[in-house]
């Protein structure tokens, strides 16, 4: 069904007037999104559940709904009720959530911090370019997403998916993020509930262990043993590693314990232009931006064998420093719940494999540290190498101090030289594209430099049925560090569904 955008929509009149029926009761939004095809005449698709009393009722948009079902059993019996988690991001957040409620009381082991002192170490590394290299913007409590847009989209809406929307009400989210089509929390709707999440899991027997790093797993006969954590040994029934996209060293350690493989991900820059020019240009400038909220975009592209595409866009956001590792240089979009800054910035971002990066095992984490380590300038430790964007399809360096939103401050920079030829030539390709769709989107961008930790750049092999790893019991890797999942519901999800095999 479409509307015209408003505040206020009488959802069952326009129904009615458009199936030709009274008899409609119960309605209920599934889905929202905003069409904006055309400028300044945006409309709302909507997707609706409804009862219709009608006997034999038949319309070409009206299907029956089918709701869905879970499809994974209890199967698994644990002896110990303390199942080891490591990572208190999304997966390891969830698989929680769904052990305490059949009885466990699992034990997480985060490296980093809790929100409270986490944020203390953020703004001291983005005011002073102090690095805690345990405790930043990838590790702590809520993983690397809580220091972002807070987005909440997915490509599969399934039981598992709907669960992790209704927790998220549940401990503070707005109803709204069930059926908006681009849901979002903003980095301070997310700690919030972050926050009612930890409260939540320690008062029905979860014990969470901050400063508290996985070092090694002990193998035996093809089961996991034993595991070292911050030089303290463990023998826990289960361990199911829920890492993040960035725990080198655990993937290091790894690597000798178990199969890794590598996958493809993606690398680039971030590009920045200020929201009025992203609200005119997409959505037009008659829009009531008080409904639609600021404008935001996805683009992508192709390039010989290469796709390169609009990553992780945050509307009225900020580039921020997200380096996990001392003199490297790493940038990450974030935006708060209202997204009312007044510059807007994407990823654009380019997709790579082994073939760009080699077959040995953790080249892609070479790479992403080969480029990282080019993007740092010692005479301006995490300052953001940047160049104007029409400046980088030339070659130009750009003249100094152009608006932006970064801390701790950029400097400029001839970024043609910093990625592969392929690559550099990719995103000139994409950004000409993009300008042509988008008049303007080059002459009033500005490119930051790395945006590199897109996804992970290793999956740890794990059986498909049982979650297991590939000829290890007891040792399971969910959510995105492991490469299974890419983003903050997809990661939650994955961890909440194994947490569905056990039972005590």
């Amino acid at each position: 069904m479409i509307t015209p955008i408003s505040k206020d929509i009488d959802l069952k009149k326009v129904l009615s007037e458009k199936l030709k029926l009274n008899s409609i009761e119960n309605i209920q939004i599934l889905r929202r999104s905003l069409d904006a095809r055309k400028k300044n005449n945006l409309k709302y698709n909507y997707t609706l559940l409804a009862e219709i009393r009608e006997k034999y009722f038949s319309h070409q948009d009206v299907m029956e709904y089918k709701k869905p079902f879970p499809y994974i059993s209890s199967h698994i019996k644990l002896q110990n009720t303390n199942p080891f988690i490591i990572g208190a991001g999304p997966a390891g957040l969830f698989a929680a959530i769904s052990l305490v409620e059949k009885g466990f009381k699992p034990y997480i082991f985060e490296q980093g911090e809790k929100i409270e002192e986490r944020i203390k170490k953020i703004n001291k590394f983005r005011n002073q370019g102090i690095l805690d290299e345990e405790s930043n913007v990838q590790f702590g409590e809520g993983g690397a997403g809580t220091f972002s847009d807070g987005k909440l989209t997915s490509r599969t809406r399934d039981f598992y998916t709907e669960k992790i929307f209704e927790y998220l009400v549940k401990f503070g989210a707005d109803k709204k993020i069930k059926y908006e089509a681009l849901p979002h929390l903003g980095t301070n709707g997310l700690k919030k509930i972050i926050i009612n999440i930890r409260k939540y899991l320690e008062a029905n027997g979860c014990r969470l262990f901050w400063d508290h790093k996985l070092e090694n797993v002990q193998i035996e006969n093809g089961k996991l043993k034993e595991v070292t954590i911050n030089k303290q040994k463990y023998c826990p029934e289960i361990l199911i590693l829920a890492i993040g996209n960035s725990a080198r060293d655990t993937f290091e350690m790894l690597s000798k314990k178990t199969t890794l493989e590598n996958k493809p991900f993606s690398v680039g820059f971030r590009i920045e232009h200020t929201q009025d020019f992203i609200n005119s240009a997409f959505y037009g400038e008659k829009t009531n931006f008080k409904i639609t909220g600021p404008a935001t975009y996805k683009l992508t592209a192709k390039y010989k064998n290469k796709g390169i595409y609009s990553f992780c866009m945050c509307p009225g956001g900020f580039v921020v420093a997200a380096a996990s590792e001392k003199k490297h240089q790493v940038l990450n979009g974030m935006s708060f719940q209202p997204r009312d800054n007044k510059f807007a910035n994407s990823g654009i971002v380019v997709t790579v494999n082994e073939s760009d990066f080699g077959s040995k095992l953790l080249a892609g984490v070479k790479f992403q540290r080969e480029i990282e380590q080019k993007c740092f300038d010692q005479k301006n430790p995490y300052f953001a190498p940047s160049q104007k964007s029409d400046d980088f399809l030339i070659n130009k360096t750009s003249k100094k101090g152009i608006p932006n939103s970064y801390k701790p401050g950029t400097f400029s920079s001839e970024l043609n030289d910093l990625f592969p030829e392929i690559i550099t030539e990719s995103i000139k390709s994409a950004l000409i594209n993009f300008d042509q769709k988008i008049n303007g989107f080059i002459e009033n961008g500005l490119l930051l430099a790395p945006e590199t930790r897109t996804s992970s750049p290793i999956r740890i092999v794990r059986n498909r049925a049982t979650y297991e790893t590939v000829g290890i019991q007891n040792i399971y890797p969910i959510g995105e560090g492991s490469g299974y999942s890419g983003g903050i519901i997809s990661s939650a999800a994955d961890g909440y569904k194994l947490a569905c095999f056990f039972e005590i």
